[in-house]
Formats: C-alpha cells, structure tokens, sequence
C-alpha cells in the first residue's frame, strides 16, 4: 500500500516527521518545496511531499506525484490551520475535514461569489457535478488505508482559500456563506485530485489561529506544530 502524505510548508512536514521519528527528517534530508520521498511509516510505504502553500502549488504537487506513480492507494494532507469557531476546534486542537470547499470559485455578483456562476464545474460528470464542495468520506479512509483515528480529533467543514482571511470582517463573511469549522489554502487542489481519480483522500490539521485576527494571543503555532507531530504519530499508529 502506497500513501502519499503531504504538507504545504517545509516546518510542517518537519513536525510531522518528529512525531514519527523525533527528528524531524527521512534519513538525513528533508522534502524541499516541490520535492517528494518515499519513507516507510510503521507498515505503510510513503511518499512524503512538500507542496508548497496555495491550492494551485498543492494540486500541481499531486498531479505530477500522480503522473510518477502507477498505484497511490491514499493521500493524506497533513498541516495546520484557522479556526472559525475556538468553542468548537480550539487552539492546539485537531480536526478532520468532512468537506472541501473552494470559497474563491465562481462568478462575483453583489451578493457575493456564486459557484455556478460561469456554467463550468470543476467536473463534467452530469450526474455528480463538483462546484465548489467535495464531500469527504474520513472515517472509510481512515479504515480503507488501515490508519488509527486520533483520539479527541473532531470532525467538520474545511474552507480552502487563495488568500488567508486577515479580518474579522472576512472571517464573518466566509462563516456566513460557507459555514466552515477551519480556513486552509491547499485542501481543496488535493481533494479534487482524488476525486477525479477515485483515490481516498484524508485532511488533518492542528489549529494554530483565530481566522481573521492577527493578534498574538489568537495565534499558537508553535503548539500547532507540536499537536501535528502528535496526531500524525496517532495516526499511523
């Protein structure tokens, strides 16, 4: 069985990599931006890969991960993320995607973005159209690739955005229209990979921050980082 992991950032897949091994490396490298390297994890073959941030570099990633790769059985986006709601997913906590939504997709009318706007579908698949909403499935990954739900992970909606939410103004709007739980900005390039290729897909993130604030005390990243190692080690275990 063949997993792809990936992480948007290089500081992420170095704290993935201590959870797995306590330092932060495979071997004596670790994945640039763009690169990607096969590393057993327990009884997994892997291929680690650095995506680089944004759904264009994350969904570019995977294609030529895909095109080099005759079997892929999973992919496994790993990192972290905003919170629209700390009652919910607090900071330092960890939450499992049940949906990818492409909040930037659409035609910008008065009463904001409409998916459908254009007449074109990220799919053309007349009975099953994909707008700007994927639909995941964790708990059948998580039992297909034979992984472990972490112990206290929630579940709930992911945003993927081009641009971060950097005011509480955006945060309230991308709440109101989308109704997410976390912002990020690769999982939907990755999510639609998988779905156009029938590969199961899973998306774990830590919370490092309140969407919309740029305040210190709404931002932990440091604990994020920590909680990733952790909850990839859970993972896998």
């Amino acid at each position: 069985m063949t997993i792809i992991i990936t992480t948007a950032t290089t500081k992420e897949m170095e704290a993935v990599l201590k959870g797995f091994n306590g330092r932060g490396r495979v071997g004596c490298v670790m994945p640039r931006q763009g690169e990607a390297l096969k590393s057993p994890v327990n009884e997994h073959q892997c291929i680690l890969a650095v995506t680089g941030v944004g759904p264009v570099n994350s969904a570019f990633t995977l294609g030529r991960l895909l095109g080099e790769n005759s079997r892929i059985d999973g992919v496994i986006s790993l990192g972290i993320a905003g919170s629209f709601d700390t009652a919910k997913a607090p900071l330092g906590s960890s939450v499992i995607a049940t949906t990818e939504i492409w909040a930037d997709y659409g035609l910008v009318t008065a009463e904001g973005i409409d998916p459908k706007g254009i007449g074109f579908g990220q799919t053309d698949d007349p009975l099953n159209p994909v707008w700007n909403t994927i639909a995941l499935q964790p708990d059948d990954v998580i039992k297909q690739l034979e992984l472990t739900r972490p112990a206290n992970c929630i579940n709930g909606p992911s945003l993927t955005v081009a641009a971060a939410s950097g005011t509480a103004e955006r945060a309230q709007l991308m709440r109101k229209t989308h109704e997410p739980l976390t912002e990020n900005m690769e999982g939907f390039g990755l999510a639609l990979g998988c779905h156009r290729h029938n590969i199961p897909f899973l998306e774990v993130r830590t919370i490092s921050n309140v969407v919309g604030s740029r305040a210190a005390k709404d931002w932990c990243i440091d604990e994020a980082f920590s909680a990733l190692g952790q909850t990839a080690r859970a993972l896998f275990a």
